[in-house]
């Protein structure tokens, strides 16, 4: 059997997003990821993570023109946004009024946090649909969408963006 057959590797890049209202917090050191390691067979040597990079961005420099002069704009559902939860403390919520119109046609799925050991239900407005946005509030909606809304959004689940109806498509 030859070496080449021993040994497996597979390069995965996460993309993620911290958000800290404290500005000491960020940018994270690389020393932050050290000796962290995800996935089965961690404990032989697999799932070991390095920081690749990183960039800073001041909510408040970025440029929000194109939404203040734009009059309709969509909401692409970055990902899933949690209406129904069974973990502690965390009410259900129903789906924002600034949303579209129609809300029956969302598509719907389930999904699962594992805390601790206990597995928690939740039933989420699936990722990757575009809803017509109907609030009076983009820039600040925009601003709001990239920390994250929701009961869930410190793990990852309410990431919105807005688009002016003239960069949706």
């Amino acid at each position: 059997m030859s070496d080449r057959k021993q040994q497996q590797t597979t390069k995965w890049y996460v993309h993620g997003y911290l958000y800290a209202d404290d500005p000491g917090v960020l940018p994270l050191g690389e020393d932050v990821l050290d000796c962290l390691q995800f996935g089965g067979k961690r404990n032989y040597g697999y799932g070991e993570v390095m920081l690749k990079d990183t960039q800073m961005v001041d909510l408040e420099e970025i440029d929000y023109s194109r939404l203040e002069n734009a009059e309709t704009y969509l909401l692409e559902l970055m990902t899933p946004f949690v209406v129904k939860s069974e973990y502690p403390n965390a009410g259900d919520q129903p789906i924002p009024w600034w949303w579209a119109e129609n809300q029956t046609d969302l598509r719907l799925r389930d999904e699962k946090i594992l805390e601790q050991g206990e597995v928690y239900h939740l039933r989420t407005v699936d990722h990757g649909q575009i809803v017509k946005y109907i609030g009076d509030r983009p820039v600040e909606t925009a601003k709001n969408c990239i920390t994250r809304v929701g009961s869930h959004s410190r793990y990852g689940f309410g990431e919105l963006r807005v688009k002016p109806i003239s960069d949706a498509s």
